[in-house]
């Protein structure tokens, strides 16, 4: 279903949404180019199975797949898992070794910037009683902080190189731990038969469009982006 959130916030989510996935297909194509034709179609086939994918849970979403929390395995599982262990497994394959040595290191911990919008977003909504306040900065969210510092990080590890590249690793590590609080806290206060937290209102907006594309794209996103930065700094440059 149609989120009841504020309109301008759902646009504000919504820009953010397309465009990481332009800023990820773009990043990907222009490292692809150094590699081969054989690359840029990957990327290719990789952007086109992104929208797809972002049409797919978004169509299911408005038909209100997703609001059953009770059903076993979980809907919500449906959205977060096939995009997490797909990106995962791309990540750790051995084709793409050359592609992320084209990539330039400072580029997936930059573009963790995007989570700055998306607590703003997460904040905005709790304020207009949509969102649980705790999934935010003024609950037990600190995710704006990975956004806030992953500028930062980029350049003083890859651009100045002022910081060793070990800054970047704990960073990253630090990045997915904070992750993983939100991803526990989202799913403890969601209306389930595990629910932890009674937060009024429990995380159910996550069910809707647009927010369905938190956990079925940004989410993914994040932790790709993570697991792409810890790979390049595990290999010589």
């Amino acid at each position: 279903m149609l989120s009841e959130g504020p309109v301008a916030v759902g646009l504000l989510f919504v820009a953010t949404v397309v465009a990481m996935l332009v800023l990820v297909l773009w990043g990907a194509a222009r490292a692809a180019r150094r590699v081969g034709p054989g690359a840029s179609r990957g990327v290719r086939l990789a952007g086109l199975a992104l929208a797809g994918w972002l049409a797919l849970t978004a169509a299911l979403a408005d038909r209100g797949f997703f609001e059953d929390f009770y059903s076993l395995p979980p809907h919500m599982l449906l959205a977060v898992g096939p995009p997490l262990l797909g990106l995962l497994a791309l990540t750790f394959a051995g084709r793409l070794d050359a592609l992320l040595a084209a990539l330039p290191r400072s580029w997936p911990v930059g573009a963790q910037a995007f989570r700055i919008v998306v607590e703003i977003v997460l904040w905005r909504l709790a304020v207009a009683r949509v969102a649980p306040e705790i999934m935010t900065f003024t609950g037990r969210n600190v995710d704006i902080l990975v956004g806030l510092s992953a500028p930062v990080v980029a350049y003083f590890c890859f651009a100045r190189r002022a910081w060793p590249e070990r800054v970047a690793v704990w960073w990253n590590v630090a990045g997915i731990v904070i992750l993983l609080n939100v991803v526990v806290h989202a799913q403890l206060s969601a209306p389930t038969r595990f629910r932890l937290f009674e937060t009024e209102p429990p995380t159910t907006f996550i069910a809707d469009v647009p927010y369905i594309w938190l956990p079925a794209f940004l989410v993914p996103l994040a932790w790709l982006l993570h697991a792409v930065s810890l790979r390049q700094l595990r290999a010589p440059r």
